[in-house]
């Protein structure tokens, strides 16, 4: 997965088996589970933490 792939899934509603290889990408520093989302309440919300600095929203 790219930095460009990863940027792609910013503020949208993904799969649990996307988070799954977001935990095994080697861009990706932490995975921070922020609990119910206030954009989508019936989805939580995740914040990916990049090796660059940058974060990511997705949200299951």
């Amino acid at each position: 997965m790219t930095l460009e792939d990863l940027r792609g899934y910013q503020s949208q509603p993904i799969s649990e088996e996307e988070l799954k290889e977001f935990e095994e990408c080697d861009l990706v520093n932490d995975i921070i589970d922020n609990g119910v989302s206030p954009m989508y309440p019936q989805l939580k919300w995740y914040l990916l933490e990049l090796t660059n600095g940058e974060e990511i929203h997705v949200f299951i």
